[in-house]
């Protein structure tokens, strides 16, 4: 049996570790969004204390996107940097317009996160690189 190695690519390798980085940036980002969310054992912080403190790593991510943008990223690249503006724009309306209610906070903030779903796509297609 002939096994193939790819080669590696110092460009893609780089990439790729600044994708992490970026995406533990993320996960801290929406973990202090969720943090809005009360539970049984917590009354949860306020919201807008949570909307500022995940805009703020949001800006975070944003300074660091650069890193791993190159041509092998590029099409993922866009699709996650262009789900940033939609994401801090809908968190910007919850802030203004906050939802009365767990359910609706739920919901709302369901509506924050979801458009950043398009980073776990662009992680497939790095380790697929």
């Amino acid at each position: 049996m002939v096994r193939f190695r790819r080669r590696k690519d110092p460009n893609l390798d780089g990439a790729r570790d600044a994708f992490r980085r970026c995406a533990a940036e993320l996960n801290s980002a929406q973990r202090a969004l969720l943090a809005a969310v009360p539970t049984s054992r917590d009354a949860g912080v306020p919201l807008g204390e949570a909307i500022e403190r995940f805009l703020e790593g949001l800006d975070r991510l944003e300074t660091q996107m650069p890193g791993w943008r190159i041509e092998q990223t590029e099409d993922a690249w866009k699709g996650c940097f262009r789900v940033l503006a939609e994401s801090r724009a809908e968190a910007l309306r919850v802030k203004e317009d906050p939802p009365d209610g767990f359910e609706a906070l739920n919901a709302r903030l369901g509506d924050v996160i979801a458009p950043l779903e398009e980073f776990a796509y662009a992680a497939l297609s790095l380790r697929r690189s």
